[in-house]
């Protein structure tokens, strides 16, 4: 089965850029994308995907409140936090939620697809 990575963004272009960067190197996975923490918290608890890259800056509904809601009813989903916020009681925040790593946009073209791979241990790993 191959795995599913839900891309959570309101912006458009990020989620975009994101799905067209992991088709090349995740091409065995599904990839799902969700504009809302509402969104997110609904396609997480009908299909659970393996993981979640989330940002927390979103509408109504941030990141860290829906990534606990995901954990708290599909507890085996990992939740990745791919957000600006640097202060560090925003990282306590989403570990207290439950969210498994953490990293910050301006590092993510170094940290984000180590992070999956880590994550996804059966998806094909390209350089």
């Amino acid at each position: 089965m191959c795995p599913t990575i839900l891309i959570v963004d309101d912006h458009d272009a990020v989620r975009t850029s994101l799905r067209d960067w992991f088709g090349t190197v995740f091409p065995d996975c599904t990839l799902a994308e969700a504009s809302s923490g509402e969104e997110a918290v609904e396609l997480a608890l009908a299909r659970p995907p393996d993981v979640i890259l989330m940002d927390i800056g979103l509408p109504q509904m941030n990141g860290i409140e829906a990534a606990r809601r995901i954990k708290a009813a599909a507890p085996q989903v990992q939740v990745v936090m791919l957000t600006i916020h640097e202060a560090p009681e925003y990282q306590a925040d989403a570990a207290a939620a439950g969210v498994t790593a953490y990293v910050l946009k301006r590092q993510m073209y170094r940290e984000l697809i180590p992070t999956l791979q880590r994550l996804l241990p059966s998806t094909n790993r390209h350089n």
